[in-house]
């Protein structure tokens, strides 16, 4: 489904359950939705996909500009909610624990730890770049491992 610009009003709230919830123009409400950016870097305020829980796309939004304040408030909000990906600055420490690890790391948003369950949870970004997903679903970035310091680097290079 596709938007057709400011001419179609929909409707965006959280349900009793916190969920995310749009109303089309036509009535139709689906509750649940997460909104995604089809360019986050290049265009980030345009083509917004608003997907059900099951993935499916409910209504693409071209352009932001296009709808009234508040609509794009509640956008950018959940927007940021789901792109929070902290980036890992340094990592302290690793304390192994069977399958799982420990990690106690330095990243853009202050000192954190968070538990990895399986070495599967890291994977490469481009050529420089890693991601980590923790046992919580959150996700953590290192951008580029050669500007990390050499220790941080020598404990990387085990999980890689």
């Amino acid at each position: 489904m596709n938007d057709t610009g400011a001419a179609v009003p929909i409707r965006l709230h959280h349900d009793a359950f916190g969920r995310f919830v749009v109303t089309l123009a036509n009535g139709q409400s689906h509750s649940g939705v997460v909104p995604v950016r089809a360019f986050p870097f290049s265009a980030p305020d345009q083509w917004i996909s608003l997907c059900d829980e099951s993935g499916h796309e409910v209504l693409c939004l071209t352009d932001l500009a296009e709808r009234d304040p508040k609509t794009r408030d509640q956008l950018a909000a959940e927007l940021a909610r789901r792109e929070f990906v902290p980036r890992i600055l340094r990592i302290l420490r690793v304390d192994e624990g069977g399958v799982s690890s420990q990690w106690f790391v330095k990243s853009d948003r202050g000192d954190t730890s968070f538990e990895l369950t399986s070495e599967d949870n890291i994977r490469r970004m481009g050529s420089d770049g890693v991601l980590l997903i923790d046992n919580h679903g959150i996700r953590f970035r290192i951008t580029s491992v050669p500007q990390l310091d050499a220790q941080s680097r020598r404990i990387l290079r085990q999980y890689l």
